[in-house]
């Protein structure tokens, strides 16, 4: 990445300001209070964004600090770069966040999103705390901070043998547990819903089944009564018929009885007349008697009829009635009765089929919990897997860091130095070709190259995608002229774009001495 110009809208103290960088060395000069800090906030609050601080931080943050001199509601830049081949373009309103980012591809005029991830991409995906302790350096701030060692620390522990860093390893055992814990919620939650299912299902299962034995004891209850009504209907009907002819014939038995006995009375009655009033008076009587009698015979036997239809018309109204229709009403009931109770056992007998089927399917569902439990020990074993590998690598990133600070070191030093020795603590000591020189015991200025050296060699780990450009402000007042010449030369050979911020003019003199091209920029007050 190398960055073209920096457009100063309306940025602390500068507005409308334009200032264009080159390839290479880039000595940007000015007296103290003209404005080179805010030139180096403005960069990384290009790149990374200002975040405004709440309560009483927000007093001292970056966002106040810099805050326009002038009309503060008018608080932008833009900054235009060139990563991979492409020249861009970054807009930012600082008010806004980054709702008010705006990303322009030059080259193809295609707009980017930075929401999306599209600026952190071209940054090649380092921090802003990476950035702040590696190519971004302040005034007394050379020492790298405890948040690069944490950095540098999660970087060791995910580092793969390919060289690759981007892999985050603590991430990835993170979302590994994460994912196994998903597992392991999710089978807890089937086994537990197929438990209350299955409660459920067999719950309903014995209710049917009391209801069932229940009903086929009623049916089967049913049925005994209604052959016990068929058996007793048939042994009534013969006897009614029976009873029903001996009353008809003991009626005509009467009537044959009564005819005759009427004729003899009414001939004993004409002779005991004949005897005491003569022929005639005991004719004329018996004719009489015998109409009389006649007459009433003819009365009784009406009356008789009449009586006998009205008692067929009582049997006949009757609720148990010995006729027919009677016996063939009682029967429909009883059949009636007998097909409801069958339905309603069929259909609980097949409510029962189905719930009995539903607990089978869910008892064999209870099978898939044996792939989850195969996710779950895959997920362990990938674990196991990636903690093993990032032992190895943590071993050869850490051999590759301590190779390059000593590099670095030893060309800044002429020589003097032959090696650097870091541990995990980032503890440094130094090594000459006699003697160990603790850090503590080294000279000021020999201190300051080593953390340059520190911060370049882990820079070179964290930015291998994309180089980024290096930001010194302030950092050779403690380099004898030796050293800065030496250290010059190699960030000239080694880096693709250097921005010093100084106020002093030994940097363009060494350079000028050197022979060591530069590109000049000079802030007026």
């Amino acid at each position: 990445m190398m960055i073209r110009e920096l457009i100063l809208k309306n940025f602390g103290r500068f507005r409308n300001r334009s200032i264009r960088l080159k390839e290479g060395i880039n000595i940007i000069y000015g007296e103290n209070e003209s404005g080179k800090s805010t030139l180096h906030a403005f960069i990384q609050g290009m790149l990374f964004g200002m975040r405004k601080m709440r309560g009483r931080a927000a007093r001292t943050d970056s966002y106040t600090r810099y805050t326009p001199w002038e009309h503060p509601s008018w608080y932008e830049g833009s900054l235009r770069f060139s990563c991979g081949g492409k020249a861009f373009r970054l807009e930012r309103d600082f008010r806004r966040g980054e709702e008010g980012t705006k990303l322009v591809c030059e080259s193809d005029g295609e707009l980017l999103s930075v929401m999306d991830g599209d600026l952190e991409m071209l940054l090649g995906g380092i921090s802003d705390t990476v950035y702040e302790n590696t190519v971004s350096i302040g005034q007394m701030k050379s020492r790298t901070g405890d948040a690069l060692l944490l950095e540098l620390r999660n970087y060791l522990s995910n580092y793969q043998e390919s060289g690759d860093g981007k892999l985050n390893l603590d991430r990835a055992l993170l979302l590994l547990k994460e994912k196994k814990k998903e597992w392991q919620n999710r089978m807890q939650t089937r086994e537990q819903q197929q438990e209350a299912e299955g409660k459920k299902i067999k719950y309903e299962i014995a209710y049917l089944e009391r209801e069932t034995e229940e009903l086929g004891q009623k049916l089967l209850e049913e049925r005994k009564r209604e052959k016990a009504e068929q058996e007793v209907l048939r042994q009534e009907n013969p006897s009614r018929q029976n009873a029903h002819k001996k009353k008809g014939a003991g009626a005509a038995w009467n009537w044959k009885k009564a005819v005759p006995a009427v004729l003899l009375g009414d001939v004993i009655v004409w002779g005991i007349l004949l005897c005491l009033a003569g022929w005639k008076a005991a004719s004329i009587s018996a004719v009489c008697i015998l109409i009389a009698v006649s007459l009433f015979l003819v009365y009784i036997s009406t009356a008789f009829k009449k009586a006998e239809t009205e008692e067929d018309t009582k049997h006949a109204g009757q609720p148990v009635s010995d006729n027919t229709s009677g016996n063939s009403q009682k029967e429909s009931i009883t059949n009636d009765s007998v097909r409801l109770l069958t339905a309603q056992l069929q259909e609980k007998r097949t409510r029962l089929s189905n719930l009995q089927e539903e607990l089978s399917e869910l008892q064999m569902a209870g099978i898939s919990d044996r792939a989850e439990m195969e996710e779950i020990r895959g997920i362990e074993l990938a674990a196991v897997t990636i903690q093993s590998l990032s032992v190895s690598a943590q071993e050869s990133v850490g051999e590759t860091l301590k190779k390059r600070i000593s590099d670095i070191f030893c060309t800044m030093t002429g020589g003097k130095y032959k090696k650097v020795s870091i541990d995990e603590e980032l503890k440094i000591d130094l090594f000459t070709e006699e003697r160990h020189v603790p850090l503590f015991m080294a000279s000021q200025g020999t201190i300051e190259q080593v953390y340059l050296a520190l911060r370049m060699a882990v820079g070179d780990i964290f930015c291998s995608e994309e180089p980024m450009p290096l930001l010194l402000d302030e950092v050779f007042a403690m380099y004898d002229e030796e050293r800065m010449t030496e250290t010059l030369r190699w960030l000239y050979t080694e880096k693709e774009q250097t921005i010093i911020f100084t106020c002093n003019r030994r940097e363009t003199e060494v350079l000028e001495k050197a022979g060591i091209p530069f590109h000049m920029v000079r802030l007026q007050e």
